[in-house]
């Protein structure tokens, strides 16, 4: 799996820093998913995503050299 997350914050102009504090997820854990340093994610964490970005589970995570654009 790969986490899109990096690439959608660039494309809405969100930093890090506003969706930690925005969201109440960790920097440390927003950090990790950014670099893909995660072997785990909990659904609160994905729903709270989601929400805050207005988009769905698939625009988050996708599967290696199957559906990853630019893989």
């Amino acid at each position: 799996m790969k986490v899109m997350l990096s690439e959608l914050l660039e494309n809405r102009g969100i930093s890090q820093n506003k969706l930690a504090k925005d969201t109440g997820i960790s920097t440390t854990t927003l950090r990790n998913l950014n670099h893909n340093r995660t072997t785990r994610i909990s659904f609160d964490i994905l729903e709270k995503l989601c929400i805050y970005l207005d988009c769905s589970v698939n625009d988050i995570l996708c599967v290696e050299n199957k559906d990853c654009p630019g893989v």
